[in-house]
């Protein structure tokens, strides 16, 4: 017994120093991938790890963080600073990466000596997420971190100390409900020479200035509010851009300046997204008179059809469109237009859509109208997917029949829904509502 226990022993022994042996980078993308809490735990495996715990060059301290470590503490802003401030203080070496997530807490936690001794530690990734009542005023020591490559920011305030030299080495800025002025918005992009991410939503501060987008090496761009103007100029590296309005806005000409032209002449362009009334908007500015060639994904999302102009604009838009190969749309609102649909242009065809999803809330006419053009102009579509999670049985199997009803350009395509999926059939026109009922029910 005694010599079995030795040998588990020394057995445990060299799995240890096998883990140890591992080179440093190595352990610290393991420890990457470990919440803070379990990481902490790891040192006890060997002594030699103990060093590795306070010279990890990441740290995140994220919901899961808080939830696990502070459990009913969680809203104690002592508490959760403690904590904090023990770790971070003790870490020793550079810290390249720092995720922060900020409960809703009792008082306003002091994030400004964590930022001050970051700025001297080489950062380069900083991620901020504030669930604190009031927006947080971040350290001006921010900017002094020249290394910074990635900077996220959710609900803070900031201002640029007057020293300000910009960040030489940023790729990706993502602000999201952050209280700024443009002339802030504006210094602050210009001081990102090789920026290719750009994320803008929710703001604070811009909803009636002009924002004028000059980044050459940009492949990424989210703009998603509400602003005077917007202004994107020749953008050759994008790839993926997201754009949208959350309430509806009164147009002007140059409204959206040449964005149509700009993004049909981005040859890389892979990904395209308009949100809420961005269609709506496009359309009414005039902007849409190119025809997108190169395009193959398209997503459409977070729409209202609450009135005939947006179905009509969104129609609009998909036709503007003919090359895409996937579409995604979701619908948050709607109303019943019955009898007030006009037929959309059936000399229309989306020659390559071959994956349509399709999101909807009520299935009212509306929105199946949509689904109807889809249907009737993709001749090589394989495959419609069609999500109504709030819908009621009965609701969802009229929708089902009225889906069943609807020509289809293509015969191989198969429309799914939750729990439902109807067959793939032929080519077929309904000429009379008798002989659509008695198709439907054979098929």
């Amino acid at each position: 017994m005694d010599h079995t226990r030795i040998k588990i022993k020394r057995s445990n022994d060299t799995e240890a120093d096998i883990i140890s042996d591992l080179p440093r980078d190595v352990i610290h993308e393991i420890w990457e991938r470990l919440p803070l809490r379990d990481a902490a735990r790891m040192c006890i495996l060997s002594h030699k790890w103990q060093d590795i715990w306070t010279s990890t060059p990441h740290l995140t301290f994220d919901v899961h963080f808080c939830t696990s470590v502070l459990k009913e503490e969680v809203h104690e802003a002592l508490k959760f600073c403690s904590v904090v401030s023990k770790i971070l203080f003790q870490h020793e070496g550079p810290i390249h990466k720092f995720s922060l997530f900020v409960p809703s807490l009792n008082a306003c936690p002091d994030v400004d000596q964590w930022i001050s001794h970051l700025s001297r530690n080489g950062l380069r990734d900083f991620s901020l997420w504030n669930a604190y009542i009031a927006p947080l005023k971040l350290s001006s020591r921010l900017f002094s971190c020249g290394e910074l490559e990635k900077l996220k920011l959710h609900f803070c305030i900031f201002r640029f100390p007057l020293n300000f030299e910009g960040f030489p080495k940023l790729t990706s800025l993502e602000l999201d409900r952050v209280v700024l002025r443009y002339k802030t918005f504006k210094d602050l992009i210009g001081s990102c020479p090789v920026l290719q991410k750009l994320v803008l939503t929710n703001f604070t501060g811009l909803e009636q200035m002009n924002i004028v987008i000059d980044i050459p090496k940009l492949r990424y761009l989210t703009i998603d509010w509400v602003f005077g103007s917007l202004d994107v100029k020749f953008c050759e590296s994008l790839v993926s851009a997201s754009f949208g309005i959350q309430k509806l806005v009164s147009v002007h000409k140059g409204f959206l300046g040449d964005l149509a032209k700009v993004l049909a002449n981005s040859s890389k362009l892979e990904r395209l997204c308009f949100r809420c009334h961005f269609c709506r908007v496009l359309i009414n500015a005039g902007s849409i008179r190119n025809t997108f060639e190169k395009l193959k994904n398209l997503e459409l999302l977070s729409l209202h059809l609450d009135y005939l102009d947006d179905l009509s604009s969104v129609i609009s838009c998909i036709q503007s469109f003919s090359n895409i190969e996937t579409l995604k749309i979701t619908v948050i609102s709607s109303t019943n237009l019955a009898g007030r649909l006009v037929d959309s242009n059936s000399d229309f065809t989306l020659h390559h859509l071959r994956c349509a999803k399709i999101g909807i809330l009520s299935a009212f006419t509306t929105e199946l109208k949509l689904i109807e053009f889809l249907l009737a102009c993709s001749p090589v579509l394989e495959r419609l997917s069609v999500h109504t999670p709030l819908l009621k049985r009965t609701s969802r199997s009229r929708m089902l029949m009225q889906l069943n009803r609807f020509r289809r350009a293509s015969r191989m395509v198969e429309v799914i829904c939750p729990e439902n999926t109807l067959p793939k059939r032929s080519v077929h026109v309904a000429t009379s509502p008798s002989t659509s009922d008695s198709s439907s029910d054979s098929a």
